[in-house]
């Protein structure tokens, strides 16, 4: 089976989805501006958080994976490593180097995964690389991504001009984000797939982190 957070995913963009199908519905399919942008400004919002939702879970399931099936955190990645090495470095005065000792260190990276994801507020790849980088080692996301980065952070912009300028933000049309839709969906299924190669080749382990979806 896929990763939890691309199983939730899933469940998050319905969201989007039955937006854009409610959006149809009420302008029973005719073309024209309809007062329905707040429809579709909707659509990009929810499915914006989703690939934010879903980004943020994987890291934390990957970091999960990775702190289980390394035994020697030397072993880790070495952005990883130098990260975790830093934070304990931060806080020499305080218990936080303790932490490290024994199986510690697992239980820091864990909590440092998810106390760095849930500072994410825009899903585009440069804060994504950051965060992939020094959290599971992975040095450029965007290279899973057939499309490239560009039509990523072109939505995930357009996401913010809906937050920021509410209705003066650009029109939405439902094939917008009909194609927002298939965008991101088909990019969260490619990363998946790659990031599970990635993790597994990292870490040595016999076992994958989650299936490949199909």
């Amino acid at each position: 089976m896929a990763s939890s957070a691309f199983k939730e995913f899933r469940y998050n963009i319905l969201d989007a989805k039955r937006l854009h199908q409610a959006h149809r519905t009420v302008s029973a399919g005719t073309p024209g501006k309809k007062g329905l942008g707040h429809l579709t400004r909707s659509g990009v919002v929810m499915l914006c958080a989703a690939w934010e939702r879903y980004n943020e879970s994987v890291i934390v399931e990957a970091a999960d994976y990775l702190a289980q099936e390394t035994r020697d955190p030397n072993n880790l990645p070495l952005a990883v490593r130098k990260h975790l090495s830093s934070i304990a470095k931060k806080h020499i005065h305080d218990l936080k180097p303790m932490e490290l000792a024994g199986d510690g260190w697992r239980t820091l990276y864990i909590a440092q995964a998810i106390d760095e994801t849930s500072s994410l507020n825009t899903p585009k790849s440069e804060k994504l690389t950051v965060l992939y980088d020094r959290l599971t080692g992975l040095a450029n996301v965007s290279a899973f991504w057939t499309i490239g980065a560009k039509p990523v952070d072109d939505f995930v912009s357009a996401r913010g001009d809906i937050a920021h300028n509410g209705r003066k933000a650009p029109y939405v049309t439902a094939d917008t984000l009909l194609g927002y839709i298939d965008m991101i969906e088909k990019v969260a299924a490619e990363h998946d797939n790659k990031f599970c190669d990635y993790l597994k080749a990292t870490s040595g382990s016999t076992y994958q982190p989650w299936r490949r979806t199909a």
